[in-house]
């Protein structure tokens, strides 16, 4: 099988694509969060402040669109983790369903203190991300905090849950050779 420039491009172009929200969804909140310097500033990551390092050097480091760390750590860290799902499709309305925006918030307790405010750096993050996200309007639609829990995960990190709601359409639009198509019960239009 030989892999081509095409066939990456068409890959990368998911980033983009119409047919999946949680792409579009989650490179929207990268560039948001990216773009932050508040958020970059209370995740506290000494390596990247020192040397000055690009908002993007924290994707990947400190901020991620999944919620899984490394379970070992060399150094503390601080995360800001993200993820998205549909939590139902509505009965009666089959063209709308409920979107969600996950974030996991996790400080190491040896961190936890911000040196600015003196707030826990969890708390801290969560008003920021709730400052940023709550009653955005994305292409999904409007975002809504919906919870705002705070547990411990294992001995190292302290975690914050937020969970942000929209209503938005149920996928009604197929993408085929590039041009968006609507769906209806039978097929595409």
């Amino acid at each position: 099988m030989e892999w081509t420039k095409e066939d990456s491009q068409y890959l990368r172009d998911f980033r983009k694509n119409l047919d999946s929200d949680n792409i579009l969804l989650k490179e929207e909140v990268k560039q948001l969060l990216l773009n932050d310097k508040y958020i970059l500033h209370v995740l506290h990551n000494k390596e990247l402040e020192e040397v000055d390092a690009e908002a993007d050097e924290y994707f990947g480091q400190n901020i991620l669109d999944h919620y899984l760390i490394a379970p070992t750590q060399t150094h503390i860290d601080n995360f800001v983790c993200y993820e998205t799902q549909m939590k139902e499709l509505y009965k009666y309305n089959e063209t709308q369903k409920t979107q969600q925006l996950i974030f996991y918030i996790l400080c190491s307790q040896k961190d936890i203190r911000d040196k600015d405010t003196s707030l826990a750096r969890h708390d801290l993050l969560s008003a920021l991300l709730t400052n940023l996200i709550n009653y955005r309007v994305f292409k999904c639609g409007r975002m809504v905090l919906e919870s705002d829990l705070a547990t411990i995960v294992d001995d190292d990190y302290m975690c914050r849950t937020l969970i942000f709601t929209s209503t938005t359409d149920a996928n009604l639009v197929k993408t085929k050779n590039g041009m968006p198509h609507i769906v209806n019960k039978v097929g595409m239009c």
